[in-house]
């Protein structure tokens, strides 16, 4: 009796230890991907965009041939680039064909859009503004060398390099260079 209680036994601590190996492990919650996670902040970010910018980069050559670049902080400023009373926007931006970076100036008054860079060749910046990791708008009185017609003018680097300053001036916009 007492060797056929061992043999159940030990059958029956067999069995438990191959029916825990043919359990499946409880699988983790599933986790939002990194395509996802992005569509979903650029979704937020065109909620966000002030309605001027969503309206004209929403138009048919706007929309097919560029998209936001969101890899800048802040990837949108804003100031009086043109020299009206409006406030205009600079947003980054980057060519969907070639994946080349830019900035698309949006005056306020007209919504005109002027794109530099972005597959658009602009002063020493070249038409790919990859290098660009440092930007703000600052008052034009801040450069007095610089005869921009508008309140505001923007400082674009490459950090611990030069740059430029990028102005209106009253038809067009123009780079001056600095730093290297």
């Amino acid at each position: 009796m007492k060797t056929t209680t061992l043999i159940a036994l030990f059958a029956l601590a067999g069995a438990c230890q191959r029916l825990a190996a043919t359990q499946q492990p409880a699988r983790p919650a599933p986790t939002m991907s990194q395509a996802t996670i992005r569509r979903n902040a650029v979704t937020y970010v065109r909620w966000n965009l002030p309605d001027l910018a969503r309206l004209v980069l929403a138009r048919g050559a706007y929309a097919e041939k560029y998209d936001l670049f969101l890899d800048l902080n802040p990837y949108l400023l804003r100031g009086q680039f043109d020299g009206d009373s409006l406030i205009d926007l600079a947003i980054q931006v980057v060519e969907k064909g070639t994946g080349k970076r830019g900035i698309a100036i949006i005056h306020a008054a007209d919504s005109s859009v002027h794109i530099l860079g972005a597959g658009t060749p602009f002063g020493n910046g070249g038409d790919d503004f990859s290098w660009l990791w440092v930007w703000h708008a600052e008052a034009r009185n801040a450069r007095r060398a610089i005869p921009s017609v508008g309140r505001e003018i923007l400082l674009v680097e490459k950090p611990e390099s030069g740059g430029g300053i990028i102005w209106w001036n009253g038809t067009e916009y123009v780079w001056t260079q600095y730093g290297d």
